[in-house]
C-alpha cells in the first residue's frame, strides 16, 4: 500500500475498470492517516486478540509475550480472559507493569507491578510474570504461566501508553513450553507486593487471613469494629512469633451474644490482667509496676493472705517505702516506712517536720501528744517486793526528813529537773512509786507499833 494523490486514485476508478486489491489498499492508506501522529499517536499502542491454548493434562507449562530487543517505558497492561475447554477458566486478569529500559537490557527504572482486576475461575489457573530480559532470547518478554494442568484456551490483550514510541503492537506469542512456577501462584489484588487477604504466601504488608470488619457506615463504630457471635466468643488483636506459628500474646474480649463479660491482656488461656466492665473491676495475676501516681477511688486486695510490698530500688538515701494520704487542699497526713536505717514515722507534714509517732526497730516509740488507752500493759519488770523483805535497808525516818530537806524530791526519784530533760522510763517509775507505797507502809507500820507502847 502507498499513498497516492486523488487524480492517481482516479485512474483507478475509471469506467469500465476494476481496482485491483492492491490499488483498494492504496485508497485506504491514503485516507486514513497511518502516519499522522496527531490521529494515530505513536505514544499509545494496543495490541488484540493474542490467543494460545495450554495443552491438555500437561502441567507447568507457560508461554511467553516477546516485546522485542527495544526500548520500553510508561506503564505496559496485559490483560487475559479464558474461557470453558477443559476446565473453567472464566474470569479476567489484568496487570500493570511500569518500567524504564533500553535496548539490550539496559534497565534503567525496574519494572514495578500491581494486579489490578483478578477474578473468576481464571485465577486458579493462569499467573502473569513481570517484564524481564531474557539472556538466551536477547529480547524483553513477559512469561504467561499456567498453573493447572487441564488444557484451556486464552485471549491477551496489550496495552502501552510511553514518552518513547510504543511498542507492543509489535508483540508476539512463543511456542508452549515447561516452565515451572516457583512461589506464589495465584492473583490477588495487591499493590507493590505482598497484601494477600487470604493469602498465598504475602506474609505482611497486611496479609490478614480473615475476619476484619471495616464497617465505615456502621451507625454504632466510627472506626473498627469487631463483630461477636450470638453464641461465647473471643475476638482480640494478638502478637504471633516471626514464622507465624505462635501467638505470643495480645489483647481482646470475651463476652456472649452482644455483651463483653471481660476485656483482658495476655493469652485467651493465660489472661495476665482482665477488666470487668459491668463492676469496673480489674484483676491481675502478676506484679504491678507503677512509675508516678496510680489513682483510685478504693482498692481490695483479696486472697488467702494479702500483703502490700514497698520494694527501694536502692539500700541507701532519704525516706522511701511510704503511704502517703493527701488532702483536697494540699495539706498532707504521711505514713513513712523505712525512713530512716532503722526508724518507722508517722508524720503529719514531712520527713523532718511534723513527725508524730517514731518507733525504731529496736521497738521504742516516741509519741508528739497525748496517748490515750483504755489500758496499758507493761511486762518483762520486776516488782518492787524486795522492800518487804527482812534484810532490806529501810531508810530511817531522820534521814528521810534530811534527804527530803535538801533535795526536794524523794531517794531514787527523779527530779522535776530530770523528768524534763530525760523522760520517764513508765515501766520503772512505776516500779519506784511502789516502791515508795512499800517503804511508807513499813513507815507507819513501824509508827504504830510506837504508838501502841505509849501509856494512855
Amino acid at each position: 500500500m502507498a499513498k497516492k494523490s486523488i487524480p492517481e486514485l482516479k485512474e483507478y476508478f475509471k469506467a469500465a475498470r476494476r481496482p485491483t486489491e492492491s490499488q483498494f489498499g492504496d485508497l485506504i492508506d491514503s485516507f486514513t492517516h497511518w502516519d499522522d501522529p496527531n490521529v494515530f499517536s505513536t505514544h499509545y499502542k494496543e495490541k488484540n486478540n493474542l490467543r494460545f491454548t495450554f495443552p491438555e493434562q500437561q502441567a507447568d507449562q507457560a508461554i511467553d509475550i516477546l516485546l522485542g530487543n527495544v526500548s520500553i517505558d510508561g506503564w505496559v497492561e496485559v490483560e487475559i480472559t479464558g474461557f470453558y475447554n477443559f476446565q473453567n477458566s472464566v474470569g479476567v486478569i489484568k496487570k500493570q507493569i511500569v518500567i524504564g529500559a533500553f535496548n539490550d537490557n539496559s534497565i534503567w527504572r525496574p519494572s514495578l507491578s500491581r494486579v489490578i482486576e483478578a477474578s473468576g475461575e481464571i485465577v486458579d489457573n493462569i499467573y502473569i510474570g513481570d517484564i524481564v530480559w531474557d539472556n538466551t532470547l536477547k529480547q524483553y518478554k513477559i512469561t504467561i504461566y499456567h498453573t493447572n494442568s487441564r488444557g484451556n484456551d486464552y485471549v491477551v490483550r496489550l496495552v502501552q501508553h510511553s514518552t518513547l514510541n510504543a511498542m507492543v503492537d509489535k508483540a508476539v506469542l512463543s511456542d508452549v513450553y515447561t516452565n515451572p512456577l516457583i512461589g506464589q501462584k495465584k492473583h490477588y489484588v495487591h499493590y507493590h507486593g505482598n497484601v494477600g487477604i487470604k493469602t498465598k504466601n504475602p506474609a505482611a504488608s497486611l496479609d490478614i487471613q480473615g475476619r476484619i470488619l471495616f464497617d465505615a457506615d456502621s451507625p454504632v463504630v466510627g472506626g473498627v469494629g469487631i463483630k461477636g457471635y450470638e453464641t461465647m466468643w473471643a475476638r482480640g488483636y494478638n502478637f504471633v512469633s516471626s514464622d507465624g506459628t505462635q501467638n505470643t500474646g495480645g489483647f481482646g474480649a470475651v463476652g456472649v451474644q452482644n455483651n463483653i463479660n471481660r476485656y483482658y491482656i495476655g493469652k485467651y488461656e493465660n489472661q495476665i490482667v482482665t477488666f470487668n466492665p459491668e463492676n469496673r473491676q480489674s484483676s491481675f495475676g502478676g506484679n504491678i509496676d507503677v512509675y508516678g501516681e496510680a489513682k483510685s477511688r478504693s482498692q481490695r486486695i483479696f486472697d488467702y493472705s494479702p500483703t502490700i510490698y514497698l520494694d527501694r530500688s536502692e539500700n541507701y538515701g532519704g525516706y522511701t517505702q511510704g503511704i502517703q494520704t493527701r488532702l483536697l487542699d494540699g495539706s498532707n497526713n504521711w505514713f513513712f516506712g523505712n525512713a530512716g536505717p532503722d526508724t518507722f514515722v508517722v508524720s503529719s507534714g514531712t520527713y523532718a517536720e511534723g513527725r508524730q509517732l517514731v518507733i525504731n526497730r529496736n521497738g521504742n516509740a516516741a509519741f508528739q501528744g497525748k496517748v490515750e488507752a483504755k489500758n496499758f500493759v507493761v511486762s518483762a519488770t520486776p516488782t518492787a517486793d524486795y522492800v518487804f523483805a527482812a534484810d532490806y535497808n529501810l531508810r530511817g525516818i531522820n534521814e528521810l526528813e534530811k534527804f527530803i530537806t535538801e533535795k526536794n524530791h524523794l531517794p531514787e526519784i527523779p527530779s522535776a529537773k530530770e523528768m524534763t530533760d530525760n523522760g520517764l522510763s513508765i515501766g520503772d517509775f512505776q516500779i519506784k512509786l511502789l516502791q515508795k507505797i512499800e517503804e511508807l507502809t513499813l513507815y507507819i507500820i513501824a509508827l504504830k507499833k510506837e504508838i501502841d507502847l505509849k501509856p494512855n
